[in-house]
């Protein structure tokens, strides 16, 4: 507690914030968490809410006022209280928009990201049971970066226009399934892996996504997942063009201005070598917001998918909606994505999936809603050759799955500070 108290007079509050959460989730001697001890602790202090309500106010005062010194020995008497009360003062001093998510903090055992979460999404269970971080952070999460995790933001220029347009009450969603006839091509002949390098027909693909955005965009939808292997570097080029096109003619409410539209993914090389490759736009003028690398590979016609490389680290995005992630179809439910996503907890998760049966993603999706509170849209397109297909789903409250080619989901905010803290 050392640190923490000398971060705490030097007035480095976001240090001590992770310095305390990475504290708490050691492991004690009997393999329970640090954590575990300090609520024991700290449920044993107090009456009433409003008696540790007060309590922390005083301890609040204390801080950046140079006639008071924190001592270590104080902190360990009931280091919940000031885990509390770093959070709220954090909040106070720096606000959600001051905090910049490239931003790493040096705690003094390892670097880590503390981010602001928005009002109304975000937590899940770990916010409302004992034993969480997350239970007793009201206005914070803090990342540990254990492995390599990106965070971007929306670009300077745009937040205000994004903000506009993503602080409603309900969120609307708008899962695409192609059935326009074109489908992934190879010119491989290996027996071994397969790699798709075009459409069959990507004129109309484009004039299908294209339309696809245009009906999203009347329907009001502010997020829109279309499916893996769909979208090919060269119509990702053409879509974002057509978007700063229409933006400079037509202003920023034109036709196309879905707020977030997760452009697919397909096969592309690169210097590193093959990967599969999604990103996600900006509706108003196309402007890039976030990308993924897909590093699961998949088995079609027992044939392994030739991705050679993942160059993209694991990223998400800071927005008025919270954290938002992106995993293309396996990786959301399989090996080191499936639990970086799981640790990560976002708020959102989209997912461009190829895939003959959703099961897996619905039981990865559910998990991830029932521990993380995510909410998962999975945009599906089957494989080539295949008849049957399902065209996804979006799990939130409950899982409503895609029975048309294009369908909306509403989800609601939430607010979660309502939950009570003895």
């Amino acid at each position: 507690m050392k640190k923490v108290a000398n971060f705490i007079n030097h007035e480095y509050y976001r240090e001590a914030l992770a310095r305390l959460c990475r504290i708490a989730q050691r492991s004690a001697h009997d393999e329970r968490l640090v954590l575990d001890d300090w609520e024991k602790l700290h449920l044993s202090n107090y009456h009433s809410s409003e008696e540790k309500a007060h309590t922390i106010k005083q301890v609040m005062e204390r801080f950046g006022n140079d006639a008071f010194i924190i001592l270590s020995d104080e902190i360990e008497k009931d280091p919940l209280l000031w885990f509390q009360a770093v959070d709220e003062h954090c909040n106070r001093i720096f606000g959600p928009d001051s905090i910049l998510p490239h931003d790493k903090i040096d705690d003094g055992d390892g670097e880590s990201i503390v981010l602001p979460i928005y009002p109304g999404f975000g937590g899940g269970k770990r916010r409302e049971q004992y034993g969480n971080t997350a239970f007793w952070l009201k206005h914070h999460r803090v990342i540990p970066l254990n492995a390599p995790l990106s965070v971007a933001e929306i670009p300077q220029g745009y937040k205000d226009w994004a903000t506009q347009h993503l602080i409603g009450e309900m969120v609307k969603i708008a899962i695409i399934h192609f059935a326009d006839g074109s489908y992934p091509i190879t010119r491989d002949s290996s027996i071994q892996s397969f790699v798709f390098n075009d459409l069959s027909d990507e004129a109309i693909r484009l004039e299908k996504a294209l339309e696809c955005i245009r009906a999203a965009k009347s329907e009001g939808a502010h997020i829109l997942v279309m499916p893996e292997l769909t979208i090919t570097p060269v119509i990702r080029l053409k879509i974002t063009n057509k978007l700063d096109l229409l933006n400079e003619k037509e202003g920023e409410n034109h036709a196309l201005s879905v707020p977030v539209i997760v452009l697919g993914s397909f096969h592309e090389q690169v210097e590193m070598g093959l990967r599969n490759h999604a990103e996600a736009i900006l509706g108003l003028d196309g402007t890039y917001l976030f990308g993924c690398d897909k590093r699961r590979s998949v088995t079609f016609n027992n044939c392994r998918e030739g991705i050679e490389c993942a160059s993209t680290p694991l990223t998400c995005l800071l927005t008025p909606l919270g954290l938002m992630a992106m995993a293309i179809c396996k990786d959301m439910f399989d090996g080191k994505p499936a639990a970086a996503l799981s640790s990560l907890s976002p708020d959102w998760l989209l997912v461009p999936s190829m895939s003959e049966k959703l099961n897996p993603h619905r039981a990865a999706a559910k998990q991830l809603h029932d521990t993380g509170g995510t909410v998962v849209a999975v945009a599906n397109q089957e494989m080539p050759g295949i008849k049957g297909y399902d065209p996804g789903f979006v799990h939130h409250e409950e899982r409503e799955d895609c029975t048309t080619d294009m369908m909306f989901v509403t989800v609601a905010r939430k607010d979660n500070h309502l939950r009570r803290i003895k």
